[in-house]
């Protein structure tokens, strides 16, 4: 007599935390009526099952998972293994993209859900020490993608304008600033500050709803007409804006089409980063963990809410972090129109091409769209450089964009497509022709995945010379659970890349 069927598809294991005691334990990957789930087991507290993604389609795409790229120098040899080794260690499978320095602890709000903890009247960092934190993100990457200055409320620091001077003269591709806007919304002598930089620098802005509603659950205050504010000003300094929220069940899904909305409608809003919440820091568990947000969800929400103008298969994963960390929808803006570039091209055939890297300039995006249409003339691995060929590849994708998929819609395609690579060619393509929306899911005890932090390319940086995963950082380093390694510098100074 046969046994009963499992209730479950094991679909594998990996490596996550034990939330009572934040040891690393097993854990069976299971799909669970669709839903991913971790179950755990730990000797000292037992077993448990934690929901980690909602919908099993999109978990662990890894038709999109490319071999990483290495920084010039690592800083730790591994002793006892992730994640336990980070500075970063030699067996880390990806590079810095993003590395966040905190300037300070201290803010000037004390949001119920941050999960730094910070708040008033905390340290910051002095200004010798981002100067090291900074030296040192240029000497393991060479040329850096993207530092984020960030805090508690970086603009609050005493030498903000000094750190953000010194940062923008390094060879740094781009500057962000990560700020809730507050200062920045009633202070001229800061905009003018952060004006100054605006070929160097944007401003990520926390903007969590457009109702009150979602501001003063999330950031204990109501702030809407502030952040109103603080966006309109930045836009009359020429600084280009993304806006970053965080989603929270039962609180602002509902505020995902109206945020895109009033993005697209301020050409100087560049995109929308959707980062569903962590339980990390001051951030309170939902009485249901298994309610949690998770990135399907907003792709969902996205293309209801908006209409199907931006659809889900808009969206994939991008081919730097693992692929559930970062989903990313790339549009178009052509005057009054605003298209996803999946209408032009065939990103499941192509998304090599963006692989290991984050940021994209006039430059490199001309040098993409090039690699594109030779493909499309001449085939995978063609080494062609030549106008006909280009060409070719030109006419091809005009054939693709008007696809019958196309079909339906009074939107000119062929002129939109013909619009984007004639000037992605000619290296015309700036920050405000394009426009992203973005997902980001960082980890908590509870989804907390050793697959997706050796491949993490969002890095805490210290003064120390560290770079820590950032989700490792926030679980288990800055608290002090896990202590730092000793850096080895000169053992490693010699580390090449050897992509």
């Amino acid at each position: 007599m046969a046994g009963q069927l499992n209730a479950h598809l094991y679909l594998g294991t990996t490596q996550s935390l034990c939330p009572d005691c934040l040891n690393v334990v097993p854990a069976k990957i299971v799909n669970r009526d669709g839903q991913i789930w971790f179950d755990k087991f730990c000797p000292d507290h037992g077993s448990r099952s934690d929901f980690v993604c909602s919908d099993a389609k999109w978990w662990d795409r890894m038709e999109f998972n490319v071999p990483g790229r290495r920084p010039v120098k690592f800083g730790v040899e591994p002793n006892r293994g992730c994640p336990y080794d980070c500075g970063l260690c030699t067996q880390h499978e990806q590079h810095t993209c993003i590395a966040v320095l905190e300037l300070t602890d201290s803010c000037n709000l004390k949001c119920p859900m941050c999960y730094a903890a910070s708040g008033p009247g905390r340290k910051h960092l002095t200004f010798d020490q981002c100067v090291a934190a900074i030296d040192r993100l240029v000497e393991v990457e060479g040329r850096p993608e993207i530092l984020q200055l960030s805090g508690g409320e970086p603009t609050i620091h005493p030498q903000f304008a000094e750190v953000l001077q010194y940062a923008c003269d390094q060879p740094i591709d781009l500057v962000m600033v990560n700020t809730n806007g507050i200062r920045i919304a009633s202070d001229e002598r800061l905009v003018e500050v952060l004006a100054q930089q605006k070929n160097r620098c944007q401003i990520y802005l926390q903007m969590d709803g457009l109702n009150d509603r979602s501001n003063e659950y999330l950031r204990g205050e109501s702030l809407l007409d502030r952040k109103m504010k603080a966006t309109e000003v930045l836009g009359a300094a020429g600084l280009n804006v993304t806006l970053v929220a965080t989603m929270q069940p039962d609180l602002n899904m509902d505020q995902i089409g109206p945020l895109i909305e009033f993005a697209i409608q301020r050409p100087w809003i560049t995109g929308v980063s959707f980062q569903p919440a962590t339980y990390v820091g001051r951030s309170a568990l939902p009485e249901d963990l298994s309610r949690r947000i998770t990135f399907p969800d907003i792709i969902r929400e996205v293309e209801l809410q908006t209409q199907s103008r931006f659809r889900e298969s808009d969206f994939f994963p991008i081919p730097c972090a693992h692929p559930n960390a970062h989903t990313l929808c790339y549009a178009f803006r052509s005057g009054t129109e605003v298209v996803p570039v999946t209408r032009f091209v065939d990103i499941e055939k192509h998304f090599d091409l963006l692989a290991n890297g984050i940021s994209l300039n006039r430059e490199n995006t001309r040098q993409i769209v090039e690699q594109l249409m030779l493909r499309e003339s001449c085939g995978p691995g063609c080494d062609c450089s030549g106008g006909a060929e280009i060409e070719g590849g030109l006419v091809s994708l005009m054939q693709s964009s008007t696809a019958p998929k196309t079909n339906g819609s009074d939107i000119d395609w062929a002129s939109l497509a013909s619009d984007f690579f004639s000037r992605a060619m000619s290296a015309d393509l700036g920050n405000a022709d394009m426009f992203r929306i973005t997902t980001t899911s960082f980890m908590d005890v509870y989804n907390f995945d050793i697959r997706q932090l050796m491949k993490s390319c969002v890095h805490h940086l210290l003064p120390s010379g560290h770079l820590v995963p950032f989700c490792a950082w926030n679980v288990l380093y800055r608290d002090g659970h896990i202590p730092l390694p000793d850096l080895e510098k000169a053992k490693l100074a010699d580390t090449v890349n050897l992509s």
